[in-house]
């Protein structure tokens, strides 16, 4: 029975340690260096300058600090190699110090306890009417996808791929970034122009070779739009206090001009109706007999008989 070459087995076996150890991905976005690693993945972040080092240092993302006098300086280079656990998310700090230049250079790098496909970035934000890309990546190393596809927060989901291209963009809207590969596990999708439709959480999923889709989400947002709603807000509260004012003020004013007015009539119709009940009780009361005038008639006197009527004497003669 043939035997095993023991130094074929030994070197199978530390290639295979190699790879696993060094599956995590590293991506340089916006000038800050992304660390993506599975959970309890061996991991090593790196500092590096263009000067000789004469020490180097990290704190963590908690505010613990590694001690800068064991740190090893080889060729403008140290590293901290860790065990990643969630704890160890966040952004570390590396402290650089080189004797040409006194004062420390100080580098951030950004750690992040991923799944097996995971965001570059999971919070974008984008100008509006500019383009931006969006991506996830797998992160155990240069993985091939069998697909690439997204969910838009509105609109209809599509699949993409390098061949894609802005000049075939599908709804005139998306196409695939050249410097992405699905070879390389990337699922990467660039939006030619930024509207307020495309804002909110979009879905990456890809596919590997388990046969399973793997999705992270990305939300993007659009510059400035959380202070032009503030603003809006602002104003439309502004608006209705005025409006509110406004309105008060009117029937304020309504309500002064109407007591005014309507306040003026009252007194003289209580004046006038108790006058009518003083004339009414004056009615009532016995009149005072009236002095009619003494009407004397004088008639021609018979002569001899001077102020006697001849009337008078028929009326008093005998019958």
């Amino acid at each position: 029975m043939p035997t095993a070459n023991p130094l074929r087995v030994f070197a199978q076996l530390i290639i295979f340690v190699f790879t696993i150890t060094n599956a995590f991905r590293i991506f340089d976005i916006d000038g800050k260096e992304t660390i993506l690693a599975s959970e309890n993945e061996n991991i090593s972040i790196q500092c590096k300058s263009d000067f000789p080092m004469t020490y180097c240092g990290f704190v963590h993302p908690s505010g613990k600090r590694f001690s800068f006098t064991d740190r090893t300086v080889n060729d403008g280079k140290c590293a901290q190699k860790i065990k990643a656990t969630k704890s160890d998310s966040g952004e570390w700090g590396c402290h650089i110090g080189t004797k040409s230049v006194r004062l420390e250079t100080i580098k951030k790098i950004q750690v992040r306890i991923v799944n097996q496909v995971a965001a570059l970035e999971t919070n974008v934000t984008a100008k509006l009417g500019r383009p931006i890309t969006i991506a996830c990546a797998t992160t155990k190393g240069l993985i091939p996808l069998s697909y690439c596809r997204f969910e838009p927060p509105n609109g209809r989901s599509f699949n993409i791929d390098p061949s894609v291209t802005e000049n075939s963009s599908i709804l005139g809207k998306y196409y695939f970034p050249s410097n992405a590969s699905l070879d390389r596990g990337d699922c990467a999708v660039t939006i030619i122009k930024v509207k307020y439709d495309d804002v909110g959480l979009w879905t990456c999923g890809a596919g590997l070779d388990d046969g399973k889709e793997h999705i992270d989400v990305i939300k993007l947002e659009v510059e400035g739009m959380y202070k032009m709603s503030t603003a809006s807000a602002t104003g439309v509260t502004l608006g209705g206090i005025l409006i509110a004012v406004a309105l008060g003020s009117l029937g304020y004013v309504a309500w002064k001009k109407r007591r005014f007015l309507g306040g003026t009539h009252p007194e003289p119709e209580v004046i006038e109706i108790q006058e009518m009940a003083r004339q009414s009780s004056d009615s009532q009361s016995p009149m005072p007999e009236r002095s009619l005038p003494a009407i004397v008639i004088q008639s021609p006197s018979t002569p001899g008989e001077p102020g006697t009527s001849p009337l008078m004497s028929r009326s008093q003669s005998p019958t």
